[in-house]
């Protein structure tokens, strides 16, 4: 026999699965003893298996259906059997029915929950992404942040309790985070795109109230970024001053707003606000991250051409790691300061840039999203 899979449908069929189950629960009623029903489960996980999700085949499926028959029978008497029998023959008798549409060409389309139409948009924006059609990509996830929006419920006060409302969907969680990059991404080529980053922030932290300091701070730094990038310095920097004064502990706040002044793809450089206010975090006596904060003045003072304070800095990080133990805090988004390579040459890729840290050429995009395909290309 040639087994041709069907085409139809692409996806999990829910109401073809929700017909399996009164046979499935038929045989769960004659309460056989474990060893004994192994063999009757089996044939139900492989026939469900089969139909949750297309690709199957009439032959395949009517051969599972008469080995269950004969399983049944084996294992109960016939008159035992009935109500299970009787289930089957139901079952069998829908498939074939459905069978004849799928030749016929007229079964009509699978009705999508919420959720899974939502999942597929999610996907679609990704498989966007890797085509590096970054508009199109999220102008889809913008419409997946709508859906969520109708999904959430009160009760819902994080991002992770979302996900385990629907644990069937891609991790809404971590998409989160894609999504405010991505909208600062495209922001950079069309900055209507900063006003959506800028409605997402409000709208997620209004949603989601109970996230922790790590997402709260990235939000608010996302903000922060896409009103300075419109222009908008007084109500952006009223942004990071209200975020230092909710975490005063958390280093990346004032990371964020020291970034503003001087990195290389800002204009006017502004060095000394940015390193007032790195030097006020490294006064909290309980700040984390104080390493990062400590690495930020280290490429501040190098690109300020004052090596001094770059050297007592880079000692000040030393001993501070001596003295730690490992910790293990959830990485910050991809914003981080250029490299000491990058500083000395910003004309030429670091050696070793990660895909989601900023491009080496001040674009501030993603490398993946900028100069990674033409510097593979080169080494290649």
């Amino acid at each position: 026999m040639t087994w041709k899979p069907s085409p139809e449908p692409t996806r999990y069929d829910r109401e073809r699965v929700a017909r399996l189950q009164p046979l499935k629960e038929a045989v769960a009623r004659l309460r056989l003893p474990l060893l004994r029903i192994r063999k009757l489960n089996g044939l139900l996980n492989a026939l469900e298996m089969q139909i949750e999700d297309g690709g199957d085949s009439p032959e395949v499926n009517q051969h599972l259906l008469d080995a269950l028959r004969a399983a049944l029978l084996h294992q109960v008497t016939e008159r035992e059997a009935r109500p299970a029998l009787k289930a089957l023959d139901a079952f069998a008798q829908s498939e074939a029915r459905r069978w004849e549409q799928v030749r016929a060409g007229t079964l009509p389309p699978i009705v999508l929950m919420p959720e899974e139409e939502l999942d597929d948009l999610m996907q679609e924006g990704y498989t966007l992404l890797e085509a590096r059609q970054q508009i199109p990509a999220v102008d889809r996830w913008l419409e997946v942040w709508e859906r969520i929006k109708q999904l959430a419920t009160p009760a819902m006060r994080t991002a992770e309790a979302f996900d385990a409302a629907y644990p069937m969907l891609q991790s809404v969680f971590n998409w989160c985070s894609d999504l405010e990059m991505e909208l600062h991404n495209a922001g950079l080529d069309d900055p209507a795109y900063f006003t959506h980053l800028i409605r997402y922030v409000d709208e997620f932290l209004a949603q989601f109230p109970a996230e922790d300091a790590n997402r709260y701070v990235n939000m608010l730094r996302a903000k922060g970024e896409a009103l300075w990038e419109l222009g908008q310095q007084a109500e952006a920097e009223a942004v990071y001053r209200d975020l230092i004064a909710r975490y005063p502990d958390e280093g990346w706040a004032y990371i964020g707003w020291a970034d503003e002044y001087y990195l290389p793809y800002k204009r006017p450089q502004m060095y000394e606000p940015a390193e007032a206010l790195l030097l006020q975090a490294l006064a909290r006596p309980t700040l984390n991250d104080r390493g990062d904060v400590l690495d930020r003045l280290i490429g501040l003072h190098e690109r300020w051409g004052k090596p001094q304070q770059q050297a007592h800095y880079t000692a000040e990080l030393d001993k501070w790691r001596q003295q730690q133990t490992p910790e293990i805090r959830p990485m910050p988004s991809f914003r981080f300061a250029p490299t000491s390579l990058d500083a000395a040459n910003p004309k030429t890729p670091p050696l070793h840039l990660r895909r989601n840290d900023p491009c080496w050429c001040g674009s501030g995009k993603k490398y993946k999203h900028c100069h990674m395909h033409s510097d593979q290309a080169g080494k290649r």
